[in-house]
């Protein structure tokens, strides 16, 4: 494009000083060939030819880029949406876990405490609000990473997530009923 564009003021350039010539000729009524003026003139109109044809091909290739860039954005789409689906199957799977596990979680704590209670004992924190309480709020903060500060994903609020709900679960679990379990073992066994 530059080439053509520089040719192109060449041409105009020599095409004017060559008009100038032929007025001046023309006043001093001398007589001048005019088969140079023509001549560019013709130039120019190639030049002018070739400058469109330039542009309608880089306009074809940048619509050929764009298709296939395109192309590429769609099929990334189809690889996305196919790992998002996944992600999904996979959410509700481990949710489905998850609702089973808890579930076991709250019937093995009835089971302990109607244990601890036969052996004399309160099993307080396995009380089912107490147990409900401690696992929500330890779900909220493995949740932490998901929700933020917020403390909320779509409609569903989670409560305040703190410390020492963030420990391993089972070891802050276990901590939590020793002192029943150990007294009701103790009484068993005296």
């Amino acid at each position: 494009m530059a080439d053509i564009a520089a040719r192109r003021q060449e041409a105009e350039t020599r095409l004017t000083e060559l008009k100038h010539m032929h007025g001046i000729a023309m006043l001093d009524g001398k007589e001048f060939d005019l088969d140079e003026i023509l001549g560019i003139e013709r130039q120019l109109s190639g030049l002018a030819s070739a400058e469109g044809e330039q542009m309608r091909r880089q306009r074809m290739e940048a619509a050929n880029a764009e298709a296939e860039r395109l192309d590429n954005v769609r099929a990334t789409l189809s690889v996305v949406e196919e790992h998002r689906l996944e992600a999904v199957e996979r959410a509700e799977k481990a949710a489905r876990d998850l609702c089973e596990a808890l579930k076991e979680v709250r019937a093995r704590a009835a089971d302990g405490r109607h244990l601890i209670r036969a052996l004399g004992g309160s099993g307080y924190p396995l009380e089912e609000n107490e147990q409900e309480f401690r696992m929500a709020v330890r779900l909220s903060c493995a949740l932490k990473p998901l929700t933020g500060i917020r403390a909320r994903f779509g409609q569903i609020v989670f409560p305040a997530a703190r410390a020492p709900f963030d420990n391993p679960w089972r070891d802050e679990e276990a901590k939590i009923v020793s002192h029943d379990i150990s007294k009701a073992l103790k009484g068993a066994s005296e």
